[in-house]
């Protein structure tokens, strides 16, 4: 019987930085990876410059402060040790998609790394560390996009203390979810991670896995190839050291196996240097002091306020901290009340227009609150929700009104015809909704329950949604069995 062996699992995530810039010019880096509705880059080689071509003679400039600073912000976020002098490699390989033969990172055999140590999630963190992206290149044409080159990155190595895919997934869901907080890394851009895995004797990794999805599967496939030559070296009386060696494999998606690239290089096949053209990177403890003062709650921290303080459903505690700015809008929303209730039941009043309506609206236009073109202000939403729950006007009137709230809010005070119209009012409007529907009304009385809907509709289109839903499917029953 095959001896139980523990899988070990390692990550390095790669993540590139959210920057206006790339690291060593000051050609933009936010615009480097649009792309169309199928994928493909919209941009070839026009966000490029001598630097970051890597044309000889080129010279880098100093590197771009704003990606030490989210630098900083991960380490913190990470609770990394950072180390307040570095010096830059140059670490050398022969690539399609390396134009100067060498990239310009801050890792190596004897390199001392941005910061080191550090703990998320229970995950020990190895260290991490910035350094440039190549270029684009692509295997089936053979050209070259260089406006990816000279991206700044971000990698993350975490120890091997991962033990199934399923908690890898897990664990960089809220990495992912963690670093949109602090807006580090680059929402489009995704990210990209080299999995180490190991059962029995030397490790494998796996490169440039770039989906969740992805991961799992190539974890669940290589772990159970690895165990499939351990069990079947005992059974030949073989040593499975001998079988299972350390390289580099890439994952197919299509055949849903991993596929071996190369022998897998130790850091002397690199031939790290030291940068000449670039100093000493220097972060002096009153630049991560500031950083430190200017980061947000953690979505671990607003999780539990929502369910002890307010006493939201983990569900909706859940779709509120996805997003920084839709959990700091709902608790600014909760604050704007002044009608003197209870802190839950106003968080119950006031829930569902955040969590479905808002993000309905928001979806519907391609927006989100962060949208440096959207602004919806807590008060105004606050202001129409009180005028639902006080019957001033209809809960369907209010969602119209909300529909024009993007890309910026306003307040219905003073506003005309937008009031809740009377009794006498909805009477009619039924009377001729009924009057000229003869054939949906008899469909109704025939036992068609779904007529009704379109008759309750009519009447709402007609009085711009200011008829009272409840009163309205009442008062047609009525008139269509010859009560009223």
């Amino acid at each position: 019987m095959m001896k139980a062996f523990p899988v070990k699992i390692g990550l390095e995530v790669h993540g590139y930085l959210d920057t206006r810039e790339k690291l060593f010019c000051m050609c933009s880096a936010r615009s480097a990876e649009v792309t169309d509705d199928r994928g493909q880059a919209t941009g070839v080689n026009d966000r490029i410059c001598p630097i970051c071509t890597g044309t000889p003679g080129s010279k880098p400039m100093g590197v771009n402060a704003e990606a030490v600073r989210k630098m900083v912000e991960i380490a913190l976020v990470l609770g990394s040790k950072i180390n307040g002098e570095v010096v830059w490699q140059r670490k050398h390989y022969s690539w399609a998609d390396l134009p100067k033969g060498y990239q310009t990172t801050i890792s190596g055999a004897h390199a001392k790394v941005n910061a080191e140590g550090g703990k998320f999630r229970g995950i020990n963190i190895t260290e991490m560390h910035l350094e440039e992206d190549p270029a684009q290149w692509n295997p089936d044409t053979g050209k070259v996009n260089y406006n990816r080159s000279g991206l700044p990155l971000i990698e993350i190595v975490t120890e091997p203390e991962f033990s199934s895919s399923e908690q890898v997934v897990s664990w960089l869901k809220d990495l992912v979810l963690s670093l949109s907080y602090i807006k580090a890394v680059r929402k489009n851009a995704g990210i990209k991670v080299d999995v180490n895995v190991s059962t029995y004797g030397e490790r494998v990794e796996m490169k440039n896995l770039n989906s969740l999805e992805k991961i799992r599967k190539a974890i669940d496939y290589e772990v159970a190839r690895q165990l499939e030559i351990v069990e079947r070296a005992e059974y030949r009386e073989q040593r499975a050291e001998e079988l299972l060696l350390r390289e580099t494999r890439m994952f197919d998606e299509n055949m849903g196996k991993t596929i071996k690239m190369r022998s897998k290089e130790g850091a002397a096949d690199y031939r790290f240097i030291p940068e000449p053209d670039l100093p000493v990177l220097k972060i002096s403890k009153t630049m991560v002091s500031e950083v430190r003062a200017g980061l947000p709650e953690m979505p671990s921290v607003k999780l539990d306020r929502l369910l002890k303080r307010y006493k939201v459903s983990p569900e909706d505690a859940r779709i509120l901290t996805r997003n920084l700015e839709l959990v700091e809008f709902f608790e600014e929303l909760t604050k704007s009340d002044d009608r003197g209730q209870r802190t839950d039941d106003r968080v119950r009043r006031m829930l569902p227009w955040v969590t479905v309506e808002l993000l309905r609206v928001l979806n519907y236009n391609r927006k989100t609150l962060e949208d440096e073109d959207v602004d919806i202000r807590a008060e105004h939403l606050a202001e129409l929700i009180g005028a639902v729950w006080e019957g001033k006007i209809t809960k369907l009137k209010g969602k119209q009104i909300m529909n024009d709230f993007v890309p910026v809010s306003f307040s219905i005070a003073g506003g005309k015809d937008i009031g809740m119209i009377g009794d006498e009012a909805v009477l009619n409007l039924c009377r001729q909704v009924v009057s000229e529907n003869g054939k949906v009304v008899d469909e109704y009385r025939g036992g068609k329950v779904a007529s009704l809907n379109y008759l309750i509709g009519e009447v709402m289109r007609l009085s711009e949604r200011r008829a009272d839903y409840k009163e309205t499917t009442e008062m047609l029953k009525k008139i269509i069995g010859g009560e009223e």
